[in-house]
């Protein structure tokens, strides 16, 4: 009996041993097939990848194409992707293009496992001919081991393409003003959907110049302004140039985005020369000493410190001492250019019977192109020797009559 059950539990152990067997073979080939999935998972076969959201798109002849372009880098490393464009239809403008500010790019640097987003940008001519037509975009990472090529096709239409979303618009585009002035314009945004949106607005403007966004009515100034549906709002658009600007035409694009939804609208800033005239003299002083009853000549230089050349500029004493003679010479300069510097002689002559002591001349500039701002000159003036022993005298026959006058009622 204990015989049979010995070999009975024999083989029960033995089934037993070959059942654990299994079960370790099974889940070590189920660990390894982990494994690999996770190393398949970890090191993806494509460095990255372009997602363009629409592929196939109807528009309108002279209208603009514009979409968000989605470079996704698949690695823990860095990828630098190029993009290139092929089969561009004749006299089209495609290109990528950052957001902002806009520049077009032919090149995307991509962080690790990060996302960079471009714009797509095609500008269909007006004579474009009703049609199918299509772009090629090629993207390539530098070390070249992932190609991804898309392609959008265009259908173009003989009607223009009712897009929604934002319209910007502006009823006087082109304003001229001085070098170093303020220019507003007003732009009208409206939202043309059924929906609330918040815009978020920008501007591209030549460098170093200056935009400010404000609400038509108030002095605060904004990036982003929330539109009710199908409604608009006015803005403001304050535009500083440089003193130092050049004169003629300069664009200044103004955008509003509000998610996929982009407006945009150009201006155009004419600015013209303004003169800026300088008044000094060398050492730098508005102040001279004469002597009365002399001729007395002070050299003045005069500049023009602006953009615009200062014609018919021609000098007057505004304010001087009664009986004061004051002669420039010359008294009148046909043009002062920019950069100039021209001098002008001031001749003064104070009566010989003046007082000693000090006196204002003003002179005011004159011209039309340039604001008349009067220019104080300080001057003191001392007597002649004559005149001063004789002043002495004076003085000193009236101490003496004073005090012959008080020994006399002394005695009384």
């Amino acid at each position: 009996m204990w015989g049979g059950f010995s070999t009975s539990g024999r083989r029960l152990g033995g089934l037993l041993g070959v059942f654990l067997v299994l079960v370790l073979a099974s889940g070590s080939s189920l660990n390894a097939a982990e494994k690999a999935e996770q190393k398949n998972s970890a090191t993806p076969k494509d460095s990255f990848n372009l997602i363009l959201p629409y592929t196939d798109v109807t528009v309108g002849q002279g209208q603009d194409v514009t979409m968000d372009a989605e470079v996704v880098n698949r690695t823990k490393n860095p990828v630098q992707v190029d993009l290139t464009l092929d089969a561009i239809p004749q006299g089209w403008e495609v290109g990528f293009h950052s957001r902002y500010p806009s520049y077009p790019v032919r090149s995307v640097m991509v962080q690790s496992e990060k996302s960079t987003t471009v714009e797509f940008k095609a500008k269909v001519p007006e004579k474009t001919k009703p049609g199918n037509y299509e772009v090629k975009v090629t993207a390539k990472d530098e070390r070249g081991t992932t190609t991804q090529v898309e392609r959008v096709a265009f259908r173009v239409t003989s009607k223009k393409v009712e897009t929604g979303g934002l319209k910007l618009t502006s009823q006087y585009p082109v304003l001229t003003t001085p070098t170093g002035q303020t220019l507003k314009f007003t732009v009208d945004l409206k939202n043309e959907t059924n929906k609330p949106l918040t815009a978020t607005l920008v501007a591209q403007a030549p460098e170093a110049w200056s935009v400010r966004f404000k609400p038509q009515y108030g002095d605060t100034v904004i990036s982003s302004i929330a539109l009710k549906e199908n409604a608009t709002e006015t803005l403001s658009v304050e535009i500083d140039s440089p003193v130092r600007a050049q004169t003629g035409e300069h664009p200044v694009t103004v955008r509003a985005r509000a998610g996929a939804f982009e407006a945009s609208t150009n201006l155009k800033v004419t600015l013209k020369g303004s003169p800026d005239l300088r008044i000094g003299t060398r050492a730098e002083t508005l102040n001279t000493s004469l002597t009365a009853g002399k001729r007395t000549p002070v050299d003045i230089i005069v500049g023009n410190a602006g953009t615009a050349p200062v014609r018919n500029l021609s000098f007057i004493a505004s304010k001087k001492p009664e009986k004061w003679a004051v002669e420039f010479k010359p008294d009148k300069i046909d043009v002062i250019n920019p950069g100039e510097v021209r001098e002008v002689k001031i001749e003064i002559l104070a009566p010989a019977r003046s007082i000693a002591g000090d006196y204002l001349i003003s002179f005011t500039p004159n011209s039309p192109d340039a604001a008349a701002k009067s220019v104080e000159f300080r001057v003191t003036v001392s007597t002649p020797t004559f005149w001063g022993w004789l002043g002495a005298a004076i003085v000193a026959a009236v101490v003496l009559g004073l005090g012959v006058v008080f020994v006399r009622l002394g005695r009384r």
